[in-house]
């Protein structure tokens, strides 16, 4: 067996790694595969490079090992594993018993005990060894015959530690680290071992003493008093921690390597797997040539990519030919993303084909000469950054038009409930090409650019079966120019108000702390939530409500049973709640005025959320608060750029409740809204069995929850919380509810039943959400899942109807050549700034245009309102 090799795997270690190495996958079944994923590609480069000849993986079992009962707080610290993952275990086994490669487990032992066992019958017979896994803790076993490969970084890279390694990267042995962990501990195992030692700390002692029994039997050498008095008290602790962190090497196991030789894959039963997964790219290598490596390396240099100069006569002949062609991939390289308005461009990328890239000077002079390809529709762009190209090109008042593929948004809309994955990813998803390590960025863009014509064809065919594609090019594939434009808009701040509010706010914090600690009878910090919950729940004597890891618990659902308690509750809930809009907002949106424009400028998300709402950020602009004083006051902040000028808005009146009626067809529901109710009123009529004219407030109040309650799925748990009342209450509403609107528990009923079928829900639109925890063994889990299943149809078409009436409203201002602006999107609302002379114009294009957005079977209503600031608008007539 000499110069064989041997390779063992931590099967749970590796699987965490590929998990969270990559952004979260699923196949249309809604089952999640990156983690499976991620373990084919590096088992597949593995067996390619290194041709081992045997080869074993282990894994852990859910039984408790002798470490739990050495030490019962063993692991206590661990999170669980993520949702997502667990049944990746599962698949990954399969994958393995496709590819040939033998499995091991056993109770009461972890699978780097099993490994290290392993490894010392493979050492002696001769084998060399290779532990391949993200534990270090495995560095402890190398030796002359037994090396491990770490990941580095992701799966497939490796760092190689033999004797040579470990001495050079620790200055010790092998065996030493065992007393290392002994010392220093592990957090990520809660192996506890002395305080104040850490590993820099551990390692000079050892250096020192070279042993942790020689330390403790010579603790009077060690310098430092309060090191000696650590290792003093807690040299028992040191052992045991030295105990749990020794991998066993003699755990009785029935395997003869003869069991674990690599033969090769098993094609009949890999084949079907890998299209169960629907993994395209590996199965093309599988079918193609056996044992072939991750993926093909990209090579640079099989590519033209040249560098061209400001030379006019060259710049019109690579124009004349993507005008001969009629399409063109191109990006610009912006220095940043994240604020693309004030982002300098770094250079300008242009592909004709997969071979052929071009890097052109971004110069006036450049831009003015390609104006033409860019404002011609007929000529096709494919784009690596669409939204960001818009606004480069606005800034540069050049119109862009024929604008046909974003590959992020393509993959967004494929699967909106996953990790958006990177440009990269989604070559090695989709074409099984790897970009060459440490590229640097401009050539990394040039690479991704030259296979945008080959990624449309795929992206496209999916979007088509998934009967996605109309949805993309129809609707936010335009929007993405609406969002660049209103994102070049801004918003006018007036930053002399929020200074004020920040100045009054400051003196009322100062007050409510004040109180706060005269009722406390200390000072503390009352941003600690451990120096919080030792007043409360130990000077104060108040009811502890619940636990963490690191003490009580002190948030707001925790308060908020408190607040009849104490008096100091209500005010720790004041504190927080203005400290928190004051750090937000008030403090945090002035520094972000641009100095140039001197206005606001939000992102607006397209690819973020799971339900295809918009989303805004740096800074966030959707969750100022409209139903507190204080929120409006930081509304007043934002303000139109002259007197000239006013704020238009348009929100959509209970648009959920209304799409709810559309999609149930619940014929009770419907009515009520053609006939222009009050349907709280009509919910709480129904409910609490008296006239619509004889419902009080109160009632109506209880109907509202209930109405928008039933639209996410809650619970009669839920609705009883939220109205304060019991169980049975709730449940007796609920029912009263579905006995009045029974087209809305039908649906209800018929909603999670496709889910539980299809794996997804759709929007009137056919957007698509999966939902893989439908079938989840976990009550809760599954639970929540239904929730989202009833939910996601009616948010997500409010989502749809939102941004068609976004498009409809911006081309119609184009149209009519109004000077108005849209400037916001938050929620069901749209903000424009408008010329007090357009005013009454665009006020009737805007109510128009959203409320004849889609033909429902309720009508959709849009009150208007205007003002001078966001925050003191009235309800909009002609007059």
């Amino acid at each position: 067996m000499l110069g064989k090799k041997l390779f063992l795997l931590d099967g749970h270690s590796l699987a965490h790694r590929a998990f969270y190495a990559l952004p979260l996958l699923q196949n249309s079944a809604g089952e999640y595969t990156n983690a499976v994923y991620g373990f084919a590609r590096m088992l597949i480069r593995l067996i390619e490079d290194e041709e081992p000849d045997y080869m074993v993986v282990a894994f852990d079992t859910k039984a408790p090992t002798f470490r739990h009962q050495e030490y019962a707080e063993y692991k206590g610290t661990r999170k669980e594993t993520p949702a997502e993952l667990r049944p990746q275990f599962a698949l990954i086994r399969e994958l393995l018993e496709a590819m040939g490669i033998r499995m091991i487990s056993k109770d009461g032992f972890e699978a780097d005990d099993l490994l290290g066992t392993l490894a010392k019958k493979g050492e002696e017979a001769g084998l060399e060894v290779r532990i391949v896994t993200g534990d270090r803790d495995t560095l402890q076993l190398v030796s002359e015959k037994i090396n491990v490969l770490y990941t580095r970084r992701g799966i497939t890279e490796l760092d190689r530690y033999d004797l040579a390694k470990i001495r050079e990267e620790y200055g010790l042995e092998p065996e030493q680290l065992k007393d290392m962990k002994g010392l220093m501990g592990d957090n990520s195992d809660n192996i506890p071992g002395v305080p104040g030692i850490g590993e820099k700390t551990a390692i000079a002692l050892l250096k020192e003493f070279s042993s942790l029994e020689n330390l403790l039997a010579n603790i009077d050498k060690v310098s430092g008093q309060k090191r000696k008095e650590n290792l003093t008290e807690y040299g028992e602790q040191a052992r045991l921690s030295k105990v749990l962190g020794t991998i066993v090497v003699d755990v009785p196991l029935d395997i003869d390597f003869s069991q674990c030789r690599l033969e090769g894959l098993d094609k009949e039963k890999l084949i079907p797997f890998l299209k169960q997964m629907e993994f395209r790219s590996l199965l093309e290598q599988i079918t193609g040539d056996v044992g072939t490596g991750a993926g093909e390396e990209l090579d640079l240099e099989e590519m033209d990519f040249q560098d061209v100069e400001e030379d006019e006569e060259e710049i019109r002949a690579l124009i004349k030919r993507i005008e001969e062609q009629g399409e063109m991939a191109f990006d610009f390289l912006l220095d940043d993303y994240k604020y693309p308005v004030s982002a300098r461009v770094e250079s300008f990328l242009l592909a004709l084909n997969e071979k052929e890239v071009y890097s052109l000077p971004f110069t006036e002079k450049c831009l003015q000469l390609f104006a033409a390809v860019f404002s011609t529709a007929g000529i096709k762009k494919y784009i690596l950054h669409g939204k960001e190209s818009f606004i480069v090109l606005k800034k540069n008042k050049i119109e862009l038009k024929g604008f046909v593929f974003d590959p992020l948004l393509a993959a967004y809309l494929l699967n909106p409930s996953d990790k958006l994955p990177s440009l990269e990813e989604q070559l090695e998803k989709e074409l099984n090409l790897l970009l060459p390590e440490e590229l640097p960025e401009k050539k990394k863009n040039a690479l991704i650019l030259s296979r945008l014509f080959t990624l449309k064809d795929i992206l496209e065919e999916k979007l088509e079966k998934s009967q996605l594609l109309a949805l993309y090019r129809e609707l936010e594939i335009p929007l993405v120019e609406v969002l660049a434009e209103m994102e070049l808009n801004g918003v006018k701040l007036d930053t002399a108000h929020l200074e004020t509010l920040s100045e009054k706010w400051a003196k009322e914090l100062d007050r409510i702390t004040g109180e706060i600690y005269e009722l406390a009878g200390e000072e503390f910090n009352i941003n600690s939530p451990k120096q919080l919950g030792l007043i409360l729940f130990e000077k104060l004597g108040l009811p502890v409500i619940k636990k963490t890891k690191t003490g009580y618990s002190t948030d707001a659902e925790v308060l908020e049973e408190l607040k009849d308690k104490h008096e100091i509750i209500n005010l720790i809930t004041e504190y927080r709640q203005l400290a928190k809009l004051k750090s937000t907002y008030v403090d945090a949106l002035p520094p972000l005025v641009n100095k140039e424009t001197g206005r606001l400028h939000t992102s607006f998300n397209q690819m973020v959320t799971a339900t295809g709402r918009l989303s805004s950020t740096d800074p966030n602009l959707q969750n100022i608060p409209i139903r507190t004083e204080e929120g409006r006051e930081i509304r007043k902040a934002f303000v139109t750029r002259s007197e000239d000028w006013l704020l238009l808005s348009a929100d959509y009146s209970q648009i959920e409740l209304r799409v709810l009626a559309h999609i149930s067809g619940d014929e009770s529901l419907i009515r009520a809204f053609q006939d222009g109710a009050d349907i709280h009123r009509e919910t709480a009529s129904e409910i609490f069995g008296v006239e619509p004219e004889e419902v009080t407030p109160n009632m109506r109040r209880h109907a509202k929850v209930i109405n928008f309650g039933i639209a996410y799925g809650m619970s009669s748990f839920g609705l009883a919380t939220d109205l304060g009342i019991s169980r049975n209450e709730a449940d007796a509403y609920i029912e009263k509810y579905f006995q009045r609107f029974s087209g809305v528990k039908r649906y209800m009923d018929e909603i999670v039943e496709r889910a539980e079928k299809e794996g997804f829900v759709t929007t009137i639109l056919k957007r698509r959400r999966y939902i893989p925890d439908i079938r989840s063994r976990n009550f809760h889990r599954r639970n929540f899942a239904r929730r989202t299943a009833i939910n996601t149809p009616i948010q997500g078409s409010a989502a749809d109807l939102m941004k068609m009436a976004m498009l409809n409203v911006y081309n119609k201002i184009r149209e009519e050549n109004f000077r108005a602006r849209l400037l916001l999107q938050v929620h069901d609302e749209l903000v424009l700034e408008v010329h007090r002379e357009e005013l009454k114009e665009v006020a009737e294009v805007l109510k128009r245009e959203m409320e004849n957005v889609a033909e429902l079977k309720v009508p959709l209503v849009v009150e208007v309102q205007v003002a001078e600031n966001w925050k003191d608008r009235e309800d909009y007539t002609e007059n």
